[in-house]
């Protein structure tokens, strides 16, 4: 199973906060790097529990515009003038 994913990631206190869009899942870390890595870690934990109890249908669940912009607004600190950052992830899941 291959995903073509995108990954949002803004600067939130002392930390980063990481968004997958496609699947609603987030996660964190001290660095950019780390946030990312941290996301892909809870991404392969959400698929494969939905694997698990046979949801692969319902994989895919893109995050709301309501939930997007929450994300995007809470707890920004502008850095070098973007709030945040977008990256494109390519997952495959075994």
């Amino acid at each position: 199973m291959k995903f073509d994913l995108t990954c949002i990631v803004k600067k939130e206190g002392n930390q980063y906060a990481s968004l997958c869009l496609e699947l609603d899942v987030t996660s964190c870390g001290k660095t950019r790097s780390q946030a990312v890595e941290s996301l892909k870690d809870a991404i392969e934990t959400y698929i494969q529990y939905m694997i698990e109890e046979n949801r692969e249908r319902e994989i895919l669940r893109p995050v709301s515009i309501e939930a997007l912009s929450e994300f995007l607004t809470e707890g920004t600190q502008l850095e070098e003038s973007y709030p945040f950052n977008v990256y494109p992830l390519e997952f495959s899941h075994a």
